[in-house]
This record gives C-alpha cells, sequence and structure tokens, in this order.
C-alpha cells in the first residue's frame, strides 16, 4: 500500500484523500484508524502530498501544528482542508464524507489567528467577482450572481454584454466608479459638512450637526448626522 493505495478495500469517495497526522495521535492508533477508513471505502495516503485533500490531526495545538505542515514540502497546503478528528469521526459514523462545518476549523482561527479555508474562499474567483461587482453602486447580490452565471467576470464584460441592460443606479454606478468607490479624506469630510451645516442653518438656525462615524475613530469614511428641532 505504498502511497496510501488501498489494497482490495473497495475506494467509494475517489475525490477524497485522507492523511492521517500521526503527531499526538500515535502509530498504532493511526494505523487503527487508516485501516477503519479504508475499510469504509476512505483513500488514506502514507504520506503527505499536493494530492491530499483532508489533512486529520488530534493535536489541539493548532500552531505548532500548522508549523509542522509548513515545514513539509507540499505546495497545496492552502486548498487542503486541515481539520480535527471529529471530522473522521462523523465521516465513519455517516460511512462517507461529511461537510466540513466551521466546528472542525474553529481551532485553526482561534489558535493561529487565520483559516486556509476562509484564505481558500477569499481567494476563489467567485468570491472575487462578486465582491467585486457588488462594489459598483446598485448592484446586489443576486444581479452579482446572475452575472457571474452568465459567464461575465470583469466591468468590461458587463459592459460589453448586449443582453445586459442598466439601471439608472447602475449606470451611475459604473459612470462614477472613481469617484464612489475612492475614500473621502477627513478634510473633504470637514469641507462637506460645512456645507451642509450652512444649508441645515439656514432652514432652522438651531439645528445641529456633527461629522460622526469612520472619522470619528480615525478611519476614511464619511457619516454626517444632523439633529434638527421639532418645527412648530
Amino acid at each position: 500500500r505504498a502511497g496510501g493505495v488501498p489494497g482490495r478495500e473497495e475506494v467509494r469517495f475517489q475525490g477524497v484523500r485522507l492523511y492521517l497526522v500521526e503527531r499526538k495521535m500515535g502509530r498504532s492508533r493511526r494505523s487503527f484508524l487508516t485501516q477503519l477508513a479504508r475499510s469504509k471505502g476512505f483513500m488514506v495516503e502514507d504520506v503527505l502530498s499536493d494530492a491530499v485533500t483532508h489533512v486529520v490531526s488530534e493535536d489541539c495545538q493548532a500552531s505548532s501544528l500548522w508549523t509542522w505542515l509548513r515545514g513539509r514540502d507540499v505546495k497545496n497546503l492552502p486548498a487542503m482542508h486541515v481539520l480535527g478528528i471529529s471530522w473522521f469521526t462523523d465521516s465513519m459514523k455517516e460511512g462517507k464524507p461529511v461537510a466540513v462545518e466551521t466546528r472542525h476549523l474553529i481551532e485553526e482561527i482561534l489558535q493561529s489567528g487565520h483559516s486556509f479555508e476562509v484564505e481558500k474562499t477569499l481567494s476563489d474567483e467567485k468570491y472575487q467577482t462578486l465582491k467585486l461587482f457588488t462594489s459598483v453602486f446598485g448592484v446586489g447580490p443576486k444581479t452579482a450572481e446572475k452575472w457571474y452565471r452568465g459567464g461575465l467576470r470583469s466591468f468590461s464584460d458587463v459592459l460589453a454584454a448586449p443582453g445586459i441592460h442598466l439601471n439608472r443606479m447602475q449606470q451611475s454606478g459604473f459612470l462614477h466608479y472613481g469617484d464612489i468607490s475612492r475614500a473621502v479624506s477627513k478634510a473633504e469630510a470637514r469641507a462637506l459638512g460645512n456645507i451642509i451645516d450652512e444649508a441645515v442653518r439656514a432652514v432652522t438656525p438651531d439645528a445641529v450637526l456633527a461629522l460622526t462615524g469612520g472619522f470619528r475613530r480615525y478611519r476614511p469614511c464619511l457619516l454626517l448626522s444632523a439633529a434638527i428641532p421639532e418645527m412648530k
């Protein structure tokens, strides 16, 4: 069974290749769990390689586990599911690979400060495309999803597509995208605040206008709040 290729056991899940980390688990327990998984149709690799899709570990010290994993000569590590033993036991009970849930990755996030699963999602083409489309004023998740399913991947794709009919908000969003997406400086926010303050006071001198939101926390975003007395 060199390289983790099963012997006579039938491989039922061709798209799943497991690697059980011996650290903390021990050789005898690892051997037992390997035989158990193979008897249920799982393919278990003896050596960690780029062919592995699911890494299973009993090591609860996530930081040391990631240090060990990064020390292996594996280029595909960010694409692998790095999981606790609970995913393995759940899969053995079900007799098939169960869906990867947050609880299987929580130790990774809490102890190492990041998640390979999250990093994989953030670098996913679909995520990046939907994020790009929804950054346009007037484009919501449903529209972005529709454009993505239609094969569109960029602004130029959308604007050149003959079947796309933009509403007025979306037209403005594309036309003024540079201005809308550009962060407003604190000086610009104050200047705008002064203009609005003059306009509001012209209507009701007792009004109070305050610059709030991000700029109160020294972040480049703008929110103006005006308290206008009830007019009788």
